[in-house]
């Protein structure tokens, strides 16, 4: 697909290319057409291609030669020499335009020009070879037929050539350069996004499995079914992709099954609470982001022996998700090292995957913690 894309690229440069100097190839058409050269004669002459050449090989080579050049090797005092060397050969030798222009000369002084001379004019002794210039019939060259020094039409024109081709070079390398930063900036975020990724899923998995540890200490009979639960769990870890959204259900369940293996190890003493709201609404969401919320409300919250508490609220509507985490604080594990590395990653997620999008708030009391996360999705 990106070869096809890049052959048509290809093929339209081309055809703009054709279009625009065969554009300009007829400017001279209009000059020479009141001429004897007008109409199809003039492109039986060598001087209407030698104009063409004179300013298509300049473009291309300034264009696709000289300006990269000096892009990467910054020579910009020998691209100003070059660019000199070109407009004074131009207007001094080469001539395009002035020769060009030659083809316009009536037919009548050509003749004029290469025929004998005028027989001598009998008024008051004054001989033909003395006739003034003044009274020479207009429009008539000299005996030379001399031109102009300097050919300021061709140089001007190669100047604009030039100038052009140099313009639309640099626009292109810029253009590449962009898409390249951009390439670059995607490729770092994505690379970041997976490290972020990486420190959550098993500051998840340590958490759970350290649940399952406690279990199976006590010699719970519900360790099986906690080992099943979080087979789930990792079923879903696994089958969800890097950079794909899932529906919000199987998010939703996700948070269910990791509830139901907390509750295998909540005492009488804990109260725990879930609501739903609106699941039957389609949504998209990235894996993983409601989650953390949830198992680090479990981590901080449970109380072994003191009265805790647990309060989750999901509601989905018609353009976000909203979620609230309410629970109490285990004293014993407030200072616990490395507390909130999770809801931080967690951030950071959400900067990258809905920058803009997202209202976060934590906060934290003297016996409770809640968070409130509104996703617009």
């Amino acid at each position: 697909m990106q070869t096809r894309s890049w052959k048509l690229h290809y093929k339209f440069n081309i055809l703009l290319h054709a279009l625009a100097w065969l554009g300009f190839l007829s400017l001279p058409i209009l000059f020479v057409g009141s001429g004897n050269e007008g109409g199809p004669k003039i492109f039986q002459r060598w001087e209407f291609w030698f104009f063409g050449l004179c300013f298509i090989v300049p473009y291309y080579l300034n264009s696709y030669l000289w300006t990269p050049y000096v892009i990467r090797k910054k020579k910009y005092l020998l691209y100003l020499i070059s660019v000199t060397l070109v407009c004074v050969v131009f207007a001094l030798w080469l001539r395009p335009f002035d020769r060009l222009m030659q083809l316009n000369v009536p037919p009548q002084n050509q003749a004029f020009e290469r025929g004998p001379a005028p027989p001598p004019l009998q008024r008051e002794g004054l001989q033909g070879e003395q006739r003034p210039s003044s009274l020479r019939s207009p429009g008539v060259p000299g005996p030379r037929g001399r031109r102009s020094q300097v050919d300021i039409a061709s140089l001007y024109i190669v100047m604009l050539v030039i100038i052009l081709g140099s313009l639309i070079r640099m626009v292109q390398y810029w253009i590449k350069s962009q898409q390249k930063i951009q390439e670059v900036q995607h490729e770092w975020t994505r690379t970041q996004l997976a490290f972020l990724k990486a420190q959550v899923h098993p500051h998840f998995l340590f958490n759970t499995l350290n649940n399952l540890y406690a279990l199976a200490l006590t010699g719970d009979v519900s360790t099986a079914t906690g080992i099943h639960k979080l087979s789930q769990l990792m079923r879903y870890y696994m089958d969800e992709r890097n950079e794909g959204e899932v529906d919000l259900k199987e998010e939703v369940q996700a948070i269910q099954d990791f509830i139901s293996l907390q509750k295998l190890r909540i005492g009488p003493n804990c109260k725990l609470v879930e609501r739903y709201e609106g699941l039957e609404i389609p949504k998209k969401i990235y894996p993983f982001i409601l989650l953390p919320f949830i198992e680090n409300a479990f981590k901080y919250g449970l109380r072994i022996s003191d009265p805790c508490y647990l309060d989750f609220y999901i509601q989905v509507k018609g353009d976000c998700c909203l979620m609230e985490v309410r629970n109490s604080i285990a004293a014993e594990l407030t200072e616990q090292k490395g507390s909130g590395t999770g809801l931080k990653n967690t951030r950071k997620l959400l900067e990258h995957l809905y920058p803009g999008k997202f209202k976060l708030d934590i906060g934290q009391g003297n016996d409770e913690f809640f968070v409130r996360l509104l996703l617009y999705i």
